[in-house]
């Protein structure tokens, strides 16, 4: 539900006697940049289908049906990611994962033990303090919403591809509200103790998956990097911009810790290849491609090279996150 959503985009399929629901498909309304060209588009997620019915040729019916719905209230464009390749992504980024409790990742087999080494030497090579480091780090609050909109717009127009945040949207989806059960979204600031301006900004999400056959573990708790911004990036040459994220970084992965998540997973989008290895995250089998409907542009970086190895001239490419 958020800001122009509308509930035509989201689209349900049930069967007919049982009334259970068997597939989906949701759109959200939202405007992004590409190349500096700003326009609206639908953001396609959670594209669900019952497993006896995969096989049906109903994911083409979905899509169908909901960019039908999007023709008819003006909108031509979407964005949507895939674990697979179609045709034809726009940018291709990988995923990276930082164990922040590794004996439980290894005991429900997420986590190998590399060979040579030991548990007590992988739990050891993956501590984290216990405190955070960064003065002026506090939990976002409303009140902060003008200028963290204000700073990410800024920092994320350095990229080809990146989402045009408005306030409200900053509101609905950065901000947890004490009032909801369930927190989903981590969001934090660093606020200059003399001057109590915003410099920094990092958010990170919930995505919880179910153990299968395990007796000692029935969940692991992932943690996602979300948005993020700092001022360093506005220096000459981007002077200090590795350390500040090096150093912001680390206080996310020491802050999801407290809040008891098992991984911290990230993509090689953004600003990422400046920290990901640094901060002992390690590359995934999966990747995350993203794809531009109704739209054609050049090929975008996607922190990558051709080996698909982490490369830090590959960056400046994707400034959009997908849940």
């Amino acid at each position: 539900m958020s800001p122009g959503w509308r509930d035509i985009w989201h689209v349900g399929v049930r069967a007919s006697k049982s009334r259970k629901l068997v597939a989906s498909i949701c759109g959200v309304p939202t405007e992004i940049r590409v190349r500096d060209q700003k326009f609206k588009v639908i953001e396609i997620n959670f594209l669900c289908i019952h497993k006896k019915l995969r096989s049906k040729r109903l994911a083409p019916v979905l899509i169908k049906e909901i960019t039908r719905r999007c023709y008819l209230n003006g909108i031509y464009q979407a964005i949507y990611t895939a674990g697979v390749i179609l045709p034809k992504p726009v940018s291709s980024c990988q995923y990276y994962h930082r164990p922040l409790d590794w004996l439980k990742l290894y005991e429900v087999g997420f986590s190998p033990l590399p060979h040579g080494s030991t548990k007590a030497r992988q739990i050891a090579k993956n501590h984290l303090p216990n405190e955070t480091s960064m003065p002026g780090l506090r939990p976002m609050e409303v009140k902060d919403i003008d200028a963290v909109q204000e700073l990410l717009e800024r920092y994320f127009r350095r990229f080809d591809l990146n989402q045009a945040f408005t306030k409200v949207e900053v509101e609905h989806w950065l901000v947890h509200r004490d009032t909801v059960k369930e927190q989903v979204i981590w969001s934090y600031i660093v606020e200059d103790p003399q001057t109590h301006k915003i410099t920094d900004f990092f958010s990170f999400y919930n995505l919880e998956s179910t153990v299968i056959q395990n007796a000692k573990h029935k969940e692991v708790r992932a943690a996602y990097l979300y948005y993020y911004a700092t001022e360093a990036a506005f220096t000459e040459t981007e002077k200090g911009l590795k350390e500040r994220l090096l150093m912001l970084m680390n206080d996310a992965l020491i802050l999801a810790k407290q809040a008891r998540f098992d991984v911290f997973n990230a993509l090689t989008l953004a600003d990422n290849p400046l920290f990901l290895e640094q901060l002992k995250f390690g590359a995934g089998y999966g990747q995350l491609h993203y794809y531009l409907y109704n739209y054609r542009t050049a090929p975008i970086a996607g922190g990558v090279n051709e080996q698909n190895l982490l490369d830090e001239n590959k960056r400046g490419g994707v400034g959009i996150v997908m849940l």
